[in-house]
């Protein structure tokens, strides 16, 4: 039997969750004996504190600082020095152990930490396997390619980004165009919109919101934009998903039980993620990389607010470039556009024809076919 590693890094929880999406894809299908990985579980725990502190601190609390961060380390020489610097906060012998015995065929990194230290581990002579970087997000950020030179290839998520990319260097024949793979839940045919109406009492009658309001850390960046929803009264059925905070939604069943807004269900951490979206008509959420894959699976148009900035500002402008989304960073713009998609049909329509024309539901099978590829020309 093949050996895969996956490897990541849990500075939020959209590397963690593709990594798992894809140790249950080849796993199940029998083939591959899989090994998943948090790299932080072998770190200093000193560095590991600060580090993954730091970074939930900025998500939670300053954004601002994240996008400082983000843009001063975007050109090539500053992104080398990250790389090297964060694969060092893992490096260490009980980590190597876990590797080398494992001694794995092919590796996937759904974080940068991982492909930069796999990618020395290889140049070094330590290991002998293929390695496959699965960019989480819309524009790769210098880090993520940092070891491009060592990579058998690096999966993106367009195109666009693969044009990008040549120009700054990077070998075409590693780029694939896939994007991020997402379970195969994401997937339309799997559901039937007249029973998950019935399922979750829903009539139909009136629009259908599914908004992510969770995300960043337990930010709060999302209850402005719900309040407004709930003084102005909007008609429309509404999920707002708060995710694994419990505060958030304490303030936000807080909001929703203030202005007795009955057409508005306050969630906590889901796991029927696919039929709320499959149901909705458009979704409200930060531009956080896989809650946007899987609204493109679903080709489900998108209401964007404010965001983390740093990469989830890369993410949006490509989804409005593209004609995905409507970014509504500023709660005047939101209110504004909100109005217009529940009373202009023709704006949700124009987006929804433009949605059409990207197909992210195969990226798995993709992936797969990849590696089984790459494996067999070992």
């Amino acid at each position: 039997m093949k050996k895969l590693l996956i490897i990541y890094a849990t500075y939020g929880s959209g590397h963690k969750s593709i990594a798992n999406y894809i140790n249950d894809y080849f796993s199940n299908n029998g083939d591959y004996e899989t090994l998943n990985i948090d790299l932080l579980d072998y770190s200093k725990k000193s560095l590991k504190k600060f580090t993954s502190g730091f970074y939930n601190f900025t998500q939670k609390f300053a954004p601002f600082i994240w996008e400082v961060v983000y843009r001063v380390t975007s050109n090539k020489p500053a992104g080398t020095v990250s790389a090297k610097l964060q694969s060092k906060v893992v490096s260490g012998k009980k980590i190597d152990k876990v590797i080398k015995d494992f001694n794995p065929d092919v590796v996937i990194a759904t974080h940068f930490t991982g492909a930069t230290y796999i990618a020395k581990m290889i140049r070094n002579g330590e290991l002998d396997t293929k390695l496959v970087s699965v960019v989480t997000d819309y524009r790769a950020h210098p880090i993520w390619i940092e070891a491009h030179k060592t990579m058998d290839a690096l999966v993106v998520n367009s195109p666009e980004e693969k044009r990008f990319l040549i120009k700054k260097g990077i070998e075409p024949q590693i780029i694939k165009t896939f994007g991020i793979p997402v379970s195969s839940k994401y997937s339309t045919h799997l559901y039937d919109k007249s029973s998950l109406l019935k399922k979750y009492g829903l009539t139909g009658e009136r629009p259908i919101i599914l908004f992510y309001g969770g995300g960043g850390g337990g930010s709060y960046l999302s209850l402005p934009y719900l309040l407004s929803i709930v003084e102005k009264k909007v008609d429309a059925d509404i999920f707002f998903v708060s995710g694994k905070s419990e505060e958030l939604y304490k303030k936000a069943s807080g909001i929703v039980s203030r202005h007795n807004a009955k057409n508005v269900r306050v969630l906590g951490f889901i796991t029927n993620g696919p039929e709320l979206m499959m149901v909705s008509d458009f979704i409200i959420t930060k531009p956080g990389g896989i809650t946007v894959t899987e609204c493109l699976c679903f080709k489900k148009p998108m209401l964007l607010i404010r965001g983390n900035g740093g990469q989830e500002k890369d993410n949006y402008r490509y989804l409005v470039k593209n004609g995905f989304a409507i970014n509504a960073v500023s709660l005047w713009k939101f209110k504004r556009s909100l109005n217009r998609l529940l009373t202009k049909p023709f704006v949700l329509k124009n987006m929804e024809k433009n949605l059409e024309k990207v197909e992210k539901s195969t990226a798995m099978q993709e992936l797969y076919d990849l590696v089984n590829g790459l494996v067999n020309d070992k």
